[in-house]
């Protein structure tokens, strides 16, 4: 962000939810800081005073609601007892809850996807928010941070792809349950038993 940036939190709030109505409208190839400053009702100028370009406000924006989600994933999960279940639970949540998420809704915009895959697993604010997560999914494990770290990113490329990329398959939360438990928990070092999996599948 520009280290000269200013310090009005109304007017970047505007500037911020300015964005999220341009991408909402035109897609994200055709948006335009000139188009960005029209609607917020500023000036080209007194964008770049806060941001630097236009991916800079959208990632802004999408971090600022990656906060408040996180937390409330946090109080969601924080009373199941299994990591396996702590991991179901937060992904459902997830699937449900952020395409109605205000800003993060916009993962949906093709050219935005290509945005999040190149910054998701790189801004360091963003990798402590999945690593908050996760502490508490694998409370009471010895889980090293570089581990954590390779589960964080495999969770959210997979969290990723299935609210980015289109399947011809519709799953019901059953099936959905039963998909995660096959092929997610594995990938983590999660597994199971048979008795662990009828449970978590209903939920």
């Amino acid at each position: 962000m520009n280290s000269a940036k200013n310090t009005n939190p109304d007017t970047q709030q505007r500037i911020v939810d300015a964005t999220v109505r341009c991408v909402k409208k035109w897609g994200i190839a055709k948006v335009t800081l000139n188009d960005i400053a029209k609607e917020a009702g500023v000036t080209r100028p007194t964008v770049y005073s806060y941001f630097s370009n236009r991916d800079e406000v959208v990632q802004f924006a999408m971090l600022q609601s990656a906060y408040g989600f996180a937390q409330r994933l946090l109080k969601h999960i924080e009373s199941y007892e299994s990591p396996e279940a702590r991991t179901i639970e937060a992904v459902m949540y997830a699937l449900k809850r952020l395409p109605n998420e205000p800003y993060l809704e916009l993962m949906a915009d093709a050219g935005l996807a290509d945005i999040m895959n190149e910054h998701a697993l790189r801004v360091e604010e963003g990798n402590e928010i999945r690593r908050s997560i996760f502490r508490l999914i694998f409370r009471g494990l010895e889980v090293e941070r570089d581990e954590l770290d390779e589960i964080v990113e495999v969770t959210t490329r997979f969290v990723l792809s299935l609210l980015t990329l289109k399947s011809e398959k519709k799953r019901s939360d059953k099936e959905m349950r039963e998909f995660l438990c096959r092929r997610l928990l594995p990938a983590l070092g999660l597994n199971p038993s048979a008795a662990e999996v009828v449970t978590l599948v209903k939920g």
